[in-house]
């Protein structure tokens, strides 16, 4: 059977919050809650000795419930933001012991059967927690609401399990976004696409401390249409907002809370992009919730240009380690930038959750059949029109006889890097010389972080009062020159390059 899922990461039990505030309102409202008791679930997933099923996105279980044991497999399926649409099998045993053969319906990687995959199958990891289960009975549709508190296993480890499930068992699943959005409001919660699987797989492997990049180009395939490049493109932007979120939270480390910004900006120019064509009112609702949303993580520009004065790896370590002090008041500089804003709360508060809602349920709903036309053109209508577009921009706020002073790259980062981003949302249908031409751009954006990071590192040398001020601020003044000579040769290379549309 398929089923249709919303998950929420907790930090405390929201049970008491639930019936005393939610549950309350909703049979205001006629709506019906029943609380169906706990249970408590032992459940081991398996997985063959080359993990097979983790590279095909399968989840495997055997569960356990009051000496009954039941089988589930379940398929990759489709996760758009939090929403999570997937198959489900379910195959009651006898005991706690797996068997693949039971199952109907599944299809098993290829080359592999049942009969196959039952030798090689070995346990990997167990989840155990108590379910608190609710039936939420809507006029039209039916919700359950699930609270599991415990703890995942593997070998020596453990990780918490804290988190409420909804699921679809019947009607329209607008209601279930409508109940999902009451509920950030009324509990901290942080809207997930990571699975207890998923969690598990973590323990067994280790939490990957790397970012996961953006491929270079949005990949889109031959004769798309508008509308499909769009929902590609929001996919992509909450897939590496959520992975990076979960990331943050599982390492604590800053460049993650950067690849959140980086998600978040994506997504307000891929809405600004198609707005044109795709006008309807609720996209121009999601348009303004972005651009305040965007506005609220402003604050990590700062944070970013701390991170590269303070990385071993970046080219102003060499001088600055001879400086402790000045190490010492960035470090303190960057803690309290954290501290201030808080990104742990930031995260569990209800507009990121009621952003990511709404992302998922235009995804699903597309509102724009409703007001606009055009929607179903191929991308390529609007796409040369629209790269065109940006580029003229881009030669008239940088024009090749205009010197460029620091301030001037710094007043069109923001330009330059939604022309960019246009760039990566389209250039994927045409080919040639596209990564030639944005090599240099890409440089001078590169570059514009780094005169950010000595402007940064500038005013910080004049706040500490250091007795080496003079001495530093020399450096500082040869450095952005130095960088500012590099980056004109880049943009004479970039403005003659060749267009590829």
């Amino acid at each position: 059977m398929s089923e249709t899922e919303i998950k929420f990461v907790l930090r405390e039990d929201p049970l008491p919050a639930l019936k005393n505030t939610l549950f309350t309102a909703l049979s205001s409202q006629q709506v019906a809650v029943h609380e169906n008791g706990h249970i408590d679930l032992i459940n081991d997933y398996y997985d063959t000795t080359e993990h097979l099923f983790q590279q095909h996105k399968i989840g495997m279980r055997v569960r356990g419930a009051n000496g009954q044991f039941e089988q589930t497999v379940k398929t990759s399926g489709q996760i758009r933001g939090g929403l999570h649409q997937r198959l489900e099998f379910n195959v009651d045993i006898n005991g706690p012991e797996p068997d693949l053969t039971l199952f109907n319906g599944v299809e098993w990687p290829q080359g592999y059967s049942a009969e196959k995959l039952n030798n090689q199958l070995e346990k990997q990891f167990g989840t155990h927690f108590n379910r608190t289960i609710f039936d939420i009975h809507y006029p039209d549709a039916k919700i359950e609401l699930v609270f599991d508190n415990g703890k995942v296993e593997a070998q020596q480890l453990e990780s918490p399990i804290c988190e409420i499930e909804l699921e679809l068992k019947d009607g329209e699943l607008s209601r279930m976004f409508e109940l999902a959005n009451r509920l950030t409001e009324t509990v901290p919660a942080r809207l997930s696409d990571t699975s207890k699987a998923a969690q598990g797989y973590q323990l067994l492997h280790g939490v990957p401390h790397k970012i996961q990049a953006l491929p270079d180009f949005l990949p889109l395939q031959d004769n798309i249409s508008t509308e499909e490049a769009f929902c590609r493109a929001l996919e992509c932007g909450l897939r590496h907002w959520q992975r990076h979120e979960h990331l943050y939270f599982e390492t604590g480390a800053t460049k993650m809370l950067t690849e959140i910004t980086r998600a978040v900006r994506m997504l307000l120019q891929t809405v600004s992009l198609y707005l044109p064509v795709l006008q309807c009112p609720a996209l121009l609702t999601l348009h303004k919730q972005l651009m305040a949303y965007a506005d609220s993580w402003l604050w990590q520009d700062d944070l970013q240009s701390l991170r590269l004065l303070l990385s071993k790896k970046s080219l102003f370590n060499k001088k600055l380690s001879r400086y402790p002090a000045l190490l010492s008041y960035l470090q303190g500089r960057q803690a309290g930038l954290i501290q201030a804003h808080n990104p742990q709360n930031k995260l569990f508060q209800a507009e990121p959750s009621k952003l990511k809602l709404a992302l998922a349920e235009i995804l699903h709903s597309k509102p724009w059949r409703e007001a606009a036309k055009g929607y179903d053109m191929p991308l390529m209508e609007h796409a040369k029109g629209w790269l065109s577009q940006g580029w003229q921009t881009i030669q008239q706020t940088m024009p090749m006889q205009r010197r460029m002073y620091a301030s001037n790259y710094t007043s069109v980062e923001m330009l330059l890097r939604q022309t960019l981003f246009n760039g990566f949302l389209l250039a994927d249908r045409f080919e040639g010389s596209r990564g030639k031409f944005r090599a240099p751009w890409l440089d001078i954006l590169v570059g514009i972080d780094e005169l950010n990071a000595l402007l940064l590192l500038k005013k910080s040398i004049f706040d500490a009062e250091l007795a080496e001020q003079q001495e530093l601020l020399e450096w500082v003044h040869e450095k952005t020159h130095s960088l500012l000579h590099v980056m004109e040769r880049s943009r004479e290379v970039a403005m003659t390059g060749e267009v590829y549309w």
